[in-house]
């Protein structure tokens, strides 16, 4: 499997982990892949998934801190990054297929996963529709923990809508998302905004936008309705849930009830700050994902 330097937009020049395609089901999938480590113990891989626009490097800070122990993989779901747009519509579902095919076609029996966002939704159902390939999961500032507010989601079928998103998103990604993502300013967060303004031309944010609109168009049911909440308590691998504070995005109330149904679940609020705390707090993350992994172990899960 030859590797490829992938470069695309959006992609942190600092992410260090080799990156790769595979074929998955017709779709050129890229993914990250350390590799097993050399001289170590063998343990059971770590797979990160990003969230709703997102891909592999907004991991940078996280992802690559854990591959001198273990084998680390990160992927781009269909229709982010540099994997191929999917020929039929988007939902969690296939992306959970598409985890389970990522870790079939490296031949890996079972992972640890954490996801952020939307990735945490993907997560949270892979752990749920495929317990005997998910080891662990963690839930980075997770959607989909709890119903929204009826306000909320009829005024979500009214916007979330590719001829309304089209004409909307070139006018907000900047100001209206990058400035809401994110509660504090620091060096993680200006890095971040400086790779999107860096690898993107946003003179052309039509362009940009069109395939993030039919994501949110084709993925409106699941961001609206989905409840995972009702499935927390017959969830049977080790879980824990790590959030801002401070998200605008998916509201810490709802992540506080939610984390209450989980049962032996693992939990952390990051006070100030935001929707992605793998760029604005990693060290917070990665600490917490350490501590999980140490917590499985000691359950007597697979390490």
């Amino acid at each position: 499997m030859p590797e490829r330097h992938v470069l695309g937009r959006g992609r942190d020049r600092r992410f260090g982990l080799p990156q790769f395609f595979v074929d998955i089901d017709g779709i050129q999938t890229a993914f990250a892949d350390s590799g097993v480590p050399a001289g170590v113990p063998i343990e059971t891989p770590l797979l990160f998934v990003h969230g709703l626009a997102g891909n592999v490097a907004h991991w940078v800070e996280v992802a690559p801190a854990f591959a001198a122990n273990r084998r680390v993989l990160a992927v781009d779901l269909p229709g982010h990054g540099e994997t191929d747009r999917t020929p039929g519509r988007y939902s969690i579902e296939s992306y959970v297929r598409h985890v389970t095919g990522l870790l079939d076609s490296l031949g890996i029996d079972r992972a640890h996963i954490v996801g952020h966002s939307m990735g945490g939704m993907v997560s949270l159902a892979s752990a749920i529709r495929a317990p005997d390939r998910i080891a662990s999961a963690v839930l980075v500032n997770p959607a989909g923990m709890g119903r929204l507010p009826a306000w909320a989601r009829v005024g979500g079928r009214v916007v979330i809508r590719k001829s309304v998103l089209d004409r909307i998103l070139p006018r907000i990604w900047k100001r209206g998302i990058l400035a809401n993502v994110f509660f504090e300013k620091n060096a993680h967060t200006q890095a971040f905004i400086h790779t999107v303004e860096s690898t993107y031309d946003m003179s052309q944010a039509h362009e940009l936008v069109k395939d993030i609109s039919t994501l949110m168009q084709d993925l409106r049911h699941d961001l609206l309705e989905r409840d995972y909440a009702t499935l927390l308590g017959s969830i049977g691998v080790p879980i824990g849930v790590i959030w801002g504070e401070k998200d605008r995005l998916v509201p810490a109330p709802l992540l506080r009830e939610a984390a209450r149904r989980l049962p032996n679940v693992q939990v952390e609020e990051i006070p100030r700050c935001g929707h992605m705390p793998n760029i604005e707090r990693p060290e917070r993350v990665r600490a917490f994902i350490e501590a999980h992994l140490a917590r499985v172990a000691r359950l007597g899960s697979t390490n």
